[in-house]
């Protein structure tokens, strides 16, 4: 962006003068104050080449803001008017004139500590060319002489609301502004939920955005292809069952199936490389969905269903040392949303809610019942607890999948009062359990405000937003309709299954009652989540390619398959 384009998209600018009420008739010396600068349309990296803006980053911080719309209006308090300053930006004098304005606003406070936050508002047509939905946010405190420092380095900023280094949102800034001026009533309109914005040390997140734009600008390239291999490796596989293949196109098939697990945890892990091109990312996709799906060939010498055993333990253990690294593979994965995004920042993503579901029940099937039920309590925790998945709708999905294990492998001991008591036993209690540990988290969770939702009414308010947005996923993209039509579809193939899966139900009937738990957990995953389809989305995967990849690699004539 030119100096005189950026000039002339600075002044839309809005200066907020965010005051307690006394300051109308001035403040007494030693009060605070605050001052709100919004810049519009410039990206993170133009809002810190401001000098002026740099200068606040050393004195206090700089970050990237996430969800802008939730600052809203800012008022100065009871019987104070609206005092926002917008410029024209065909008329503006460039970036230099932002920071002129930021410097004067300060130089015009009254004396005493002074909150000064400079942020982005809107986007320019080049940020929409790299599909940059993050704006930039710069925060310092103190007396005017301090704020301006010469030299120093740049600190960054976080909250509570994002756990995350660099990134804060607009519920933070008037949480912030809430906490510095004494909880004075400054803004119209409904809250938005957010948490006071630290300073920490560090560099602002300039390698974070970059990562970022990178991955908004292959997502769908990759997700693309993704989703074009597994749709070739299902038809081939139905194919294969239904026409008949000679054995090395059969096992072909039949091994291809079995690989979205390993396809889905690379489009996640992905997010760790060191660089993110083309170059980096479609061979590592490529090589772990290879090398994570045949690693496990020797076990099908043994038996076929070892096999998907062995992959579900990979996949939980990879959950495991992601969730110990914070996710952080997540602020930039290949299937799903980012965490920078704006809608989850922190914990298990939704789209991977459905593969721990499979993986879990891919290894259960070769358990005893109890150990089995009580591995996918363990993965439920793991995914809902506040301080690891932090993802109410995945805990309840994996334990609900715990309770229909029980049900249907102990059905015949349990009768039907029973199976349904096991089923809404174990999502109860284990809904209960993540709650109330939600309700106990001394930092706020994405579970907060649907805990506090406010008696049944409320809750019932809060769960039909949630079916809303799994709606408006579908309207936006129809792909997304997919798993919603197909898991019955595969519950069809489970309970009337044609011959050529039918043998190996017969042969494994352990493995027929997991595929058939894995249908049922990615219902109650779609009616449970947010965003329904993408939490249903991989239980679909997992369990249409596990009945086609055993089915083919136990076929009459496979060296697999004893």
């Amino acid at each position: 962006m030119t100096r005189a384009r950026g000039g002339a998209l600075l002044l839309l600018l809005a200066v907020a003068w965010v005051l307690p009420p006394r300051w109308a008739h001035g403040q007494e010396p030693g009060g605070r104050a605050a001052v709100v600068v919004r810049v519009r349309a410039v990206s993170f990296e133009e809002l810190l080449a401001i000098p002026e803006v740099a200068a606040l980053a050393r004195a206090g911080g700089a970050g990237l803001l996430a969800n802008p719309e939730d600052v809203a209006t800012v008022v100065g308090g009871p019987g104070e008017r609206e005092r926002t300053l917008t410029v024209d930006p065909g008329r503006a004098g460039g970036l230099d004139a932002a920071g002129a304005l930021v410097r004067r606003a300060v130089s015009e406070a009254p004396p005493g500590q002074l909150l000064v936050i400079v942020l982005g508002e809107g986007s320019s047509a080049e940020m929409r060319a790299l599909k940059d939905e993050l704006v930039g946010i710069a925060i310092a405190v103190g007396t005017p002489a301090e704020l301006f420092p010469d030299g120093g380095r740049a600190g960054s900023l976080t909250s509570d609301s994002t756990r995350r280094e660099g990134v804060v949102t607009g519920g933070d800034v008037r949480a912030t502004l809430d906490a510095f001026l004494g909880g004075a009533a400054l803004f119209a309109g409904e809250p938005a939920p957010g948490s006071p914005i630290e300073t920490i040390a560090g560099p602002p997140p300039f390698e974070l955005h970059a990562r970022y734009l990178a991955q908004r600008r292959m997502s769908v390239p990759v997700g693309s292809a993704a989703a074009l291999y597994v749709t070739g490796a299902g038809l081939l596989a139905v194919g294969c069952l239904a026409f008949g293949a000679p054995e090395r196109p059969r096992r072909l098939a039949g091994w291809a199936a079995l690989a979205v697990p390993a396809l889905a945890s690379g489009l996640l892990a992905a997010g760790h490389l060191p660089e993110l091109t083309y170059a980096t990312v479609v061979p590592f996709v490529a090589i772990v969905t290879v090398f994570g799906t045949m690693a496990f060939s020797p076990l099908a010498r043994r038996s076929v269903v070892q096999v998907p055993a062995g992959i579900g333990v990979a996949v939980l253990a990879f959950f495991a040392v992601e969730a110990a690294l914070g996710w952080s593979a997540a602020l930039t994965p290949f299937l799903g949303g980012s965490h920078l995004d704006g809608a989850r920042f922190f914990g298990l993503p939704n789209a991977f809610v459905g593969l721990l579901i499979g993986a879990g029940l891919y290894v259960a099937h070769a358990l005893p019942t109890s150990r089995g039920v009580a591995l996918l309590a363990l993965v439920g925790l793991g995914a809902g607890l506040p301080l690891l998945g932090s993802n109410l709708g995945g805990g309840v999905s994996l334990f609900a999948a715990a309770g229909l294990w029980l049900a249907v492998r102990e059905g015949d001991r349990l009768g039907p009062w029973g199976r349904v008591g096991a089923f809404l036993g174990a999502a109860l209690l284990g809904s209960a359990v993540l709650l109330l540990a939600h309700a106990l988290s001394p930092v706020p969770t994405h579970v907060t405000r649907f805990g506090e939702a406010g008696g049944l009414a409320g809750v019932w308010d809060a769960y039909a937003d949630r079916l809303r947005i799994g709606f408006e996923l579908v309207a936006r993209n129809p792909a997304a309709l997919i798993p919603v039509v197909g898991l019955p579809i595969v519950l069809g193939l489970i309970l009337r299954p044609p011959d050529a899966i039918r043998a190996s139900f017969e042969r494994w009937p352990a493995w027929r009652d997991a595929m058939l738990v894995t249908a049922l957990a990615g219902i109650v995953a779609y009616l449970a989540n947010d965003s329904g389809p993408a939490a249903a989305g991989l239980a679909f995967g997992l369990g249409l390619g596990g009945i086609l990849g055993v089915s083919l690699l136990s076929a009459p004539g496979n060296m697999e398959g004893s």
